[in-house]
């Protein structure tokens, strides 16, 4: 039982270690068949990836791909920056991008009130009722505004109501992620999702080559908790398909 491919992994482009290439020769080497580079989104304010560098990292992807003979997608690891359910990516960035990841991280430009609102209050580690629902209902409106592929790290740096979270899951047909690195939903959290028929997906996350396909965390729990395999949209099979 081993994961098609890893959606969530990072280059020298933003926060990771590798180049593309370096990232798809370890996937080849792990038994992967496919890849996404999903560097961190364009408002991040340390690790952000370079918008006009995007059709560089597509020439790069079709490199890989010919040496690896990998499925290779770019994508964005995209960024909340507004309580409206605003993220970081703009009509014109899907020319390039074929998948979005989002997840909430802390150091993202934006206004003063919702940084007031929003990102302070989880920095602060505050996880008050009317907290959490604020952060739901921040996730709900970016679901609502923007096509998400994946909702990663779900819970790390803020909390949310998975229950509440769950319609809006399944009616826009988005993905949650079992992150490799942090994984951050409870027993209970993940019990509830693969109930409701909310679909998952295992990634590393890797910051370092070396990382690509490390995905036991995840599988360790999908067996643990007997989650069902058609639930993990990864599990010996392909989650994309070429553009």
């Amino acid at each position: 039982m081993l994961p098609f491919g890893d959606y969530h992994t990072h280059t020298i482009y933003s926060h990771g270690k590798g180049d593309i290439i370096d990232n798809a020769r370890v996937a080849k080497a792990k038994g992967l068949f496919q890849l996404a580079i999903t560097d961190h989104g364009f408002d991040h304010q340390l690790y952000n990836v370079d918008r006009a560098k995007l059709p560089e990292m597509k020439e790069k992807i079709k490199s890989a791909e010919k040496e690896t003979g990998l499925e290779i997608f770019l994508g964005i690891e995209a960024n909340f920056v507004s309580l409206d359910g605003t993220i970081d990516v703009l009509p014109s960035d899907m020319e390039y991008l074929e998948l979005v990841n989002l997840g909430f991280h802390r150091f993202v430009k934006g206004k003063f009130s919702d940084k007031l609102k929003m990102f302070y209050p989880n920095i602060l580690h505050v996880k008050t009722k009317s907290q959490i629902e604020k952060n739901t209902d921040m996730v709900m409106r970016a679901l609502d505004k923007n096509k998400v592929d994946v909702l990663v790290h779900l819970n790390y740096g803020f909390q949310v109501d998975i229950k509440r979270l769950v319609p809006s899951l399944i009616s826009h047909n988005t993905v949650v992620e079992i992150n490799g690195r942090k994984n951050c939903l409870t027993d209970r959290e993940l019990l509830y999702l693969a109930e409701h028929g909310v679909k998952m997906i295992l990634n590393s996350d890797a910051h370092l080559a070396e990382n690509v396909g490390e995905v036991n965390t995840g599988l360790n729990l999908v067996e643990r908790l007997n989650l069902p395999h058609e639930l993990i949209v990864n599990l010996d099979k392909n989650f994309l398909k070429k553009k």
